[in-house]
């Protein structure tokens, strides 16, 4: 129950602020878009039509199709997306607050694409979808047996060339720019932001610097087995996941030890298990 709720707030969460950096930033500074709210965008243009009620209704859309072509489960996990998406995004079109409050497109951009990366990935650690053009390529995919990543590029390209008839170079690159860092942002939330290091130390005196690092440094540490390539020797490889901040200490104690220590050093984006997602014990 205490995870339906959690996952109930992050779509919620999610589509906020997408829909804030849809309409408040992107639009705002007519910087180019995709999905369903670049067809608004274009919509809105042409034709005058608000683009929270052309997403509302291509949304909508795109729900009936997946709820009768894909099916019953997965039109489920894009139920709240299809109507709390154009809700949100009309609430921010119609209220004044929410308007011209940055005009830097550069800066807007930069914002924009921290937002939507955040946004949608809380809404997929929910295990659910944004909807939009995704059940388009996800119907194409199941049907024609297209790979999804493709068609939704080809989709997202071609909203965004409707663009370029009405916004400058500067503005099409931004939006470029936006797509580039939602990427990152967007993986940053998936792993939770949860960024370690990876110490792996070949030494002979293992036993020494797995004592250090357990009772000096409070670090977790795994012994495996080893063998040296040239003499055969059997030894013991030294294993460990800890903050940064612990690293430079670890390594010099390393290098007191034993200075001809050969010292592997990883960047890990996400670690689960007993002293990180579950609660350390003491044996």
């Amino acid at each position: 129950m205490k995870q339906k709720v959690l996952n109930l707030i992050y779509i919620i969460v999610g589509n906020i602020l997408i829909a804030l950096a849809v309409n408040t930033l992107i639009l705002e500074n007519n910087i180019i878009v995709g999905g369903t709210s670049g067809i608004g965008n274009v919509l809105n243009y042409y034709f005058h039509i608000p683009v929270s009620l052309s997403v509302g209704c291509l949304n909508v859309c795109l729900f009936l199709v997946g709820l009768f072509f894909i099916g019953k489960k997965f039109a489920m996990t894009t139920l709240i997306s299809t109507f709390l998406f154009p809700i949100v995004l009309q609430f921010f079109e119609t209220h004044a607050m929410f308007h011209h409050y940055l005009n830097d497109p550069l800066l807007a951009a930069i914002l924009a694409a921290c937002c939507v990366g955040v946004g949608i990935g809380l809404i997929l650690r929910a295990n659910a979808s944004t909807g939009g053009v995704d059940i388009l390529a996800i119907l194409l995919n199941k049907k024609l047996g297209f790979p999804v990543h493709i068609v939704l590029n080809c989709i997202d390209l071609s909203i965004l060339v409707l663009q370029f008839t009405f916004n400058d170079t500067t503005h099409v690159i931004y939006g470029i720019m936006i797509v580039m860092i939602t990427a990152v942002v967007l993986n940053k939330t998936l792993t939770q932001g949860t960024s370690l290091v990876q110490l792996t130390v070949i030494s002979d005196e293992y036993e020494t610097i797995k004592e250090s690092i357990l009772y000096e440094f409070d670090a977790g540490v795994t012994l495996l087995a080893s063998e040296k390539g040239y003499t055969k020797e059997n030894s013991k490889l030294i294993l460990s996941v800890l903050p940064y901040r612990k690293l430079p200490s670890i390594k010099a104690k390393i290098h007191e030890i034993d200075p001809y220590a050969f010292v592997i050093v990883s960047h890990v984006e996400e670690v689960g298990g007993k002293g990180f997602t579950l609660e350390k014990r003491n044996a």
